[in-house]
């Protein structure tokens, strides 16, 4: 009956309250919160890494820039992180006031996160099973017409990628109470995908692409496994926020 009477914004107000507050001296919802909090870093790094990070970059740039000369190839790397940055940057902060504007509580993006996680894993593990694609063709006369389409988009930045960073810094803002952390490791991502760009013929000649297949399935398997986590986590959250609406 109390749920009924709050307004959507009002009442995901006080989801997130009862989450992130220990309500009635509910210990379990602290213990939740203090959990995501040191494992939110280094579970954030893992997901970006695998959706937005330089494992599937490599072996597409060196395709895209065989035909072309070292300066196109500093050129495309540096116009593709400048842009892609900015962008990620921008849709990310946009994303924040959106979800607060609509005031979706923590449960329902930490489900919808671990959902997208887990189809995204399971995908990529899957698609070991099947046939390889066939890798892409290289431009016989490249140029920085490239770097838009197919470099940044959808190659560095993913749609699923675009929607997982939306949610964990929607997700991360109200766990840690700011978004600096994960735009900190956006850029490191960032950065890192630059550096592939720049040495992706180097990193070829030490990691086949089929090794790059491996390391990508073995963090696909993390990340399957974090989505499976992240789902269980929002249930067992809105289990214990409709008792304490409930108790109160």
């Amino acid at each position: 009956m109390l749920a009924q009477t709050l307004q959507p914004s009002e009442a995901s107000k006080k989801t997130d309250e009862a989450i992130i507050q220990d309500v009635d001296g509910t210990t379990l919802i602290r213990e939740y919160i203090s959990k995501a909090r040191k494992g939110s870093i280094s579970s954030v790094f893992t997901i970006f890494f695998l959706t937005l990070g330089p494992l599937k970059i490599v072996p597409i740039f060196v395709s895209l820039t065989a035909n072309a000369d070292d300066t196109l190839r500093k050129k495309m790397a540096f116009r593709g992180f400048w842009i892609s940055t900015l962008v990620v940057m921008l849709i990310s902060l946009v994303g924040i006031e959106i979800v607060d504007k609509y005031g979706i509580p923590i449960s329902a993006l930490m489900m919808a996160a671990g959902i997208v996680l887990f189809l995204v894993s399971l995908g990529i593990i899957m698609t070991q099973y099947g046939s390889a694609a066939p890798p892409p063709s290289s431009p016989e006369n490249p140029s920085l017409d490239l770097v838009v389409t197919p470099l940044i988009f959808p190659t560095i930045l993913t749609p699923y990628g675009i929607a997982i960073v939306m949610l964990i810094m929607s997700i991360l803002k109200k766990v840690i109470g700011h978004e600096v952390l994960v735009l900190g490791l956006l850029m490191v991502i960032m950065v890192l995908n630059l550096l592939s760009m720049l040495y992706a013929r180097q990193i070829l000649k030490v990691l086949k692409p089929s090794i790059l297949k491996v390391i990508g399935l073995v963090l696909g398997m993390v990340q399957l496994s974090l989505g499976i986590t992240w789902i269980f986590t929002a249930i067992r959250m809105e289990v214990l926020v409709i008792r304490s609406l409930l108790t109160s």
